[in-house]
């Protein structure tokens, strides 16, 4: 197969753009499949996983492919919903091109600023699609007015509606300057005659987008200014070099859901967005000098590919999902994985048409292929020859913003637990599974409630394990603020046999935040002989491990081991051991003991009309403010000091406080003491869980 006959889009937009609906949309079109798949009967072949039909949202990207004018297009249709951006993240990565859905009555989201912040950062061309042009209140012009007034883009009509909302039934095409009605839902167009009406604003846009054209170009731009004209082909040459460099964006007009406009929009993909051979080279580094190398996109060069995705199909075991990058691959070889700099063999190659797939004869450049059952393979690993090794980069996924505490319903059920989550995990690497050594908690995190859902719900459908969620356990500590010396015990036990007996004279003293753990030796004379301090520091540290406030480990804290005593016969060991987690425990009630809490630092990225709000609710949870800078884009980012307390649901009091628009990233700063009132309530708190 020629690349350059392949197109590679991912398709975005914001939740409920109908999206999904304008993808089944031009796979009916081109005839791909036989009918018109709808989501909200549960007709779709994308939406196809069981928790997807039931919430009525995508979930995960999902692929299928068609082909159009001796051209084959690949689609990545991607959710819309924030709890899973993640996924248009990766198939931004690696797609060619984008075609971005409006919805014509709600054009401006909560999240519009946020995808096309993912689009404009990797780089690549897109088409806006204009929908749900035949709903009540729908307006073209307002939802380009609208696009135009929160994106750093120039857009360019290139279709026209005829007729609005409920009457909405065709398209005028700018370029081909004809008029197109659509009376059924197979999308094929009907030439009509360009109403009367729009005739005006049509040659208006018509002359706009020729201007755009010709300034893609010096020659077309001279000749332009000559003739005031240019002819079709150059018009077409001049919007494809602007598009491919990203210089404006085309927007179409359309109704998925009535099939108005995808036969237009799949024109325009064919004739205007890139192929893969029209990047030239693509970039990665070699495996072990990390040396920048360029490989040609090309199917005579060495094969190379990145896998972006792995799913695991009931039947067919595990997929792993790739995007060829250059060469050609063949059924039955051996492939490189310069990731783990191990071979694995494969036989059949696939594409991927909802949960359905396709057996294949050979990949090229810009195709997505899967390959079943390869056992070491997982999300982000470069695949290529041996000979001609290469790594690539994989996307910048967001970090985990919400935690829970995992609890089978049925005894019994932790192995299938973390069997269900290990499986889950390969196909969403965004999941985050830990087991907390302070509280033995599995703790799963991820990036929304809807997401924590979704995975739990599929613990259930697919692996029959239930689950209560709980709010994780804070891993408090506890520490001393004063120094004490001079603590004495005395361990002295008599039964019938040989009795116990050891001294230990300690110096206790706090150590700065984040130091752990000193002991130091400094017996002098032979009151305790040295063969005993190992067991002593052994005593103290098992005594650490819980504190005479509410049984949390104990941290920053010397111990000085000066003098003790010792009997000859009594002594020993498991003597000295006992002494010492007495004298430490009664040490620590004597140097001021206190409670230490966890300090996250929050990266907060905030609407410019939101900051006000979202810095007093920070103070209202203790936090502290740091710094406060724009980020452009009528966003500020807002650095703060947080206890982790304060923050466990954040993401949804954020959500709240913007209407979803702000988004942050939390890591661990520091320990630090907490507030008399806050530390009396969790000692309380765990002195009455355990009465």
């Amino acid at each position: 197969m020629d690349c350059t006959r392949i197109r590679n889009i991912a398709i975005v937009s914001q939740n409920g753009s109908g999206k999904t609906t304008l993808a089944e949309a031009m796979l009916f079109t081109a005839k791909a499949t036989k009918r018109l798949g709808r989501v909200d009967d549960k007709t779709s072949c994308l939406d196809f996983e069981p928790e997807e039909q039931k919430r009525g949202i995508s979930i995960s990207t999902a692929f299928h492919n068609l082909s159009w004018q001796k051209n084959q297009i690949f689609l990545m249709d991607t959710p819309g919903e924030d709890n899973f951006i993640a996924e248009a993240m990766i198939a931004l990565r690696v797609a060619d091109s984008v075609v971005f859905v409006v919805d014509a009555v709600d054009p401006v989201k909560p999240q519009t600023l946020k995808v096309w912040s993912m689009i404009r950062k990797a780089g690549l061309p897109v088409i806006f699609f204009i929908n749900k042009l035949d709903k009540e209140r729908a307006d073209f012009k307002k939802a380009i007015d609208a696009i135009k007034d929160v994106i750093d883009m120039r857009l360019v009509p290139l279709s026209i509606p005829i007729g609005k909302e409920a009457s909405f039934d065709g398209v005028a095409d700018l370029v081909k300057m004809k008029a197109f009605s659509f009376k059924d839902e197979t999308g094929a167009p009907t030439p009509c005659d360009m109403p009367s009406e729009i005739e005006a604003e049509a040659e208006e846009l018509r002359n706009n987008l020729i201007e755009f054209a010709a300034e893609s170009d010096d020659e077309l731009l001279e000749k332009f200014f000559e003739d005031g004209e240019l002819s079709q082909d150059e018009i077409l040459a001049g919007l494809r070099s602007g598009i491919r460099q990203v210089r404006f964006a085309p927007v179409l007009a359309g109704s998925s859901f009535k099939n108005i406009g995808a036969s237009i929009l799949l024109d325009s993909i064919v004739g205007l967005m890139p192929s893969p051979a029209d990047n030239k080279t693509v970039k990665g580094k070699r495996p072990n000098s990390g040396e920048e190398v360029e490989m040609e996109v090309s199917s005579d060069a060495p094969f190379s590919s990145l896998v972006f995705k792995t799913m695991i199909d009931p039947y067919a075991g595990r997929l792993s999902i790739m995007r060829v990058f250059s060469g050609t691959l063949t059924p039955d070889g051996t492939l490189y994985n310069a990731s783990k700099d191990n071979e694995e063999r494969y036989s059949q190659i696939f594409v991927l048409e909802g949960k359905d797939q396709k057996q294949i004869k050979e990949a090229v450049p810009g195709m997505i292929v899967a390959i079943q059952k390869l056992k070491e393979v997982s999300t982000g690993d470069t695949l290529s020859t041996k000979d001609e090794p290469i790594l690539y980069d994989f996307a910048d996924l967001p970090t985990p913003v919400l935690t829970y505490a995992l609890k089978p319903k049925t005894r019994g059920d932790e192995e299938k637990i973390t069997q269900a989550l290990s499986r889950l995990k390969e196909e969403d690497t965004t999941l985050v599974v830990t087991r907390d050594a302070q509280t033995s908690e599995l703790l799963l995190s991820g990036n929304g409630q809807v997401h924590i859902d979704a995975t739990v719900s599929k613990m259930k459908d697919k692996f029959g394990v239930n689950v209560d969620l709980s709010l994780p356990k804070i891993p408090y500590r506890e520490t001393i603020k004063a120094v004490k010396k001079a603590v004495i015990y005395r361990h002295k036990k008599q039964t019938g046999g040989a009795g116990q007996f050891a001294e230990v004279h300690f110096d206790i003293s706090p150590l700065k935040r984040g130091e752990g753990f000193e002991f130091e030796e400094a017996l002098v004379g032979m009151n305790v002989p040295r063969n005993f301090v190992p067991a002593v520091e052994k005593g103290i540290q098992e005594a650490m491990a819980s504190g005479p406030l509410a049984g949390f480990p104990v941290v920053d804290v010397k111990v000085r081991f000066y003098d003790g005593k010792s009997h000859e016969v009594d002594s020993s060991e498991m003597a000295f051991k006992i002494a010492a987690i007495q004298c430490f425990k009664k040490g620590m009630l004597e140097a001021k003991p206190t409670l230490l809490e966890p300090i996250y630092k929050l990266t907060i990225f905030v609407p410019d009309d939101n900051v006000g709000d979202v810095i007093g609710d920070l103070n209202s949870r203790r936090g502290k403010v740091m710094g406060m800078e724009p980020s452009g884009g009528g966003m500020q980012v807002v650095q703060a000091l947080v206890p982790l307390a304060e923050i466990q649901k954040y993401v949804l009091d954020l959500n709240a406080m913007t209407q979803g628009r702000g988004t942050f990233q939390m890591e661990f700063s520091h320990y630090d003491e907490a507030p008399p009132n806050i530390a009396d309530k969790v000692i309380k708190e765990v002195k009455s869980d355990e009465d």
